[in-house]
């Protein structure tokens, strides 16, 4: 029998409020399909049907645009506890490809499975809808990082935002990071080539600003980066008061509640 593996969703969620046992049987449920994947795997091609969200348990995931010069762009990287599709479940088809950067579990669920986020765990929903605004400012920023910067910030700010994101998920270490991606790699995703991402690295190294025992990556000087960069972590702001409160018991908590019969008086 397959071990389950601990809910990195779960995890994430958890940094910004207390999930109730109810929130968490309904993650569960999202997560009860577990399917190992391997690195290189596609896990979703473009033009295929949308039927829900993939969440990813463990591991890491890459979104790719493929031109038909032969030239790869990393558009975004999935890391564990991020939902997969969140932010295309308007959409019937795949517009870009998947693939699985390192080995992992994924656990797919059906779009109709997503209704009672907002019948039955109204909290929960509008949980899941502010992080998704986190990662799609966090995208902007990384976009506009690429129109911007210098090549030299424009690498710190990747870090930056990576470790960053790792942190939500508590899978990163402080300054420590683990960044499972070969250096061409890194530079599709920061529109550099892989020597200059190279030599950037090194010049890092030379300066005292990081440690590189690979896999894993150590920031240095992460203050002087963040000023540097005018860098701000979007993951560290969410505005939870807009929140419905949960209902431990089941009923929806739009409803109002049912007012107490009065007592009646003894004859």
């Amino acid at each position: 029998m397959t071990k389950k593996i601990e809910s990195c969703l779960v995890s994430r969620l958890s940094r910004f409020v207390d999930l109730t046992e109810r929130e968490r049987a309904f993650i569960a449920e999202m997560e009860k399909d577990e399917r190992p994947c391997h690195k290189g795997r596609t896990v979703i091609s473009v033009g295929d049907r949308s039927d829900g969200v993939t969440i990813l348990k463990s591991g890491w995931a890459i979104v790719r645009s493929d031109s038909t010069d032969g030239r790869s762009q990393i558009l975004r990287i999935y890391l564990p506890g991020e939902v997969m599709g969140l932010a295309e479940i308007g959409s019937s088809r795949a517009s870009h490809r998947v693939v699985m950067q390192t080995d992992g579990v994924i656990c797919p669920f059906p779009r109709n499975g997503l209704a009672p986020l907002f019948s039955d765990h109204p909290r929960l929903g509008a949980l899941l809808t502010a992080v998704g605004s986190l990662d799609q400012i966090a995208l902007r920023h990384h976009a506009s990082s690429l129109a911007s910067m210098d090549a030299t910030r424009k690498l710190k700010f990747w870090l930056l935002q990576l470790r960053s994101r790792l942190e939500i998920a508590n899978v990163g270490l402080g300054n420590r990071l683990q960044v499972p991606l070969s250096q061409a790699e890194i530079g599709q995703a920061v529109g550099l080539t892989s020597i200059y991402v190279n030599k950037l690295l090194r010049r890092f190294v030379e300066n005292g600003e990081i440690e590189i025992e690979r896999p894993y990556l150590r920031l240095l000087d992460r203050e002087r980066w963040e000023k540097d960069c005018e860098y701000v972590n979007p993951f560290v702001d969410m505005d939870t008061s807009w929140f419905p409160q949960p209902d431990p018991v089941g009923r929806d908590a739009t409803a109002p509640a049912k007012l107490a019969e009065p007592e009646l008086e003894p004859d």
